[in-house]
């Protein structure tokens, strides 16, 4: 990446930045439209990408790349570094971007969890779920114990315990009443980064000056704003 995307010390150039510059003076803040899908995306929960995620899957935009908004990031390779700089800046990794969605999540749930703990439920599931597992573990133990060579007496009795970890799962999550955990697939939350990136680099673009068909700008924001209408759905829904 060139001098003019990239700073000294390896950081975007593009972004909120109110340190001290070199001349000791502080850096006034860019426009804030540069880093509104990282850093809004940076704030989504998990319930909120797996929305996303399904709302994606759903439309046909996104069956197949634009070939525009393909040759846009072709066209642009370092304003299209600084977005993903941008992006890594507000999301990091994959994981850390889940792991930042949990606790948004976590958070959303927080007075939820608080209703449950007063009811006595939280108690009770615990009691439960370590009742079942001294229950999986004890079985087959008492079976290697008396019956160490009966082979087909273990796997009965083996396949018996996974078939009872998974409905004693199943009760014990019922009985909870907490809602079911997202399943948050990889290569999906890629796509939804991908978006971010894509809307990121337009914003980088547009705060050059650079000329770009509005239908182009369009197509490549069309990932984010989907991502927004989903949060916003799901916000909706939980209010």
């Amino acid at each position: 990446m060139s001098n003019e995307y990239q700073l000294a010390d390896g950081s975007p150039r593009y972004g909120h930045r109110t340190g001290p510059t070199a001349g000791g003076q502080a850096a006034p803040a860019l426009t804030a439209s540069i880093e509104e899908a990282a850093g809004g995306a940076a704030k989504l929960g998990l319930d909120a990408l797996a929305a996303a995620m399904d709302r994606r899957l759903r439309s046909a935009w996104a069956d197949k790349q634009d070939p525009a908004v393909e040759a846009l990031r072709d066209a642009n390779p370092e304003e299209l570094a600084a977005a993903r700089a941008l992006v890594r800046i507000h999301l990091g990794s994959q994981r850390e971007w889940r792991i930042k969605a949990q606790a948004v999540r976590d958070k959303e749930l927080a007075g939820t969890m608080a209703r449950r703990r007063a009811a006595g439920r939280a108690r009770e599931i615990m009691a439960l779920r370590f009742g079942l597992m001294a229950a999986l573990i004890a079985l087959p133990t008492f079976v290697v114990v008396t019956s160490p060579d009966d082979i087909l007496k273990l796997l009965i009795v083996g396949a018996f315990c996974i078939a009872a970890a998974f409905a004693g799962g199943y009760f014990l999550t019922s009985r909870a009443r907490v809602p079911v955990m997202p399943n948050i697939r990889g290569p999906w939350l890629n796509e939804l980064r991908e978006d971010v990136v894509n809307a990121t680099l337009v914003a980088i673009l547009q705060n050059k000056g650079t000329p770009m068909d509005p239908r182009t700008a369009a197509a490549a924001c069309r990932g984010w704003e989907s991502i927004r209408a989903a949060s916003r759905a799901v916000d909706a829904l939980h209010s």
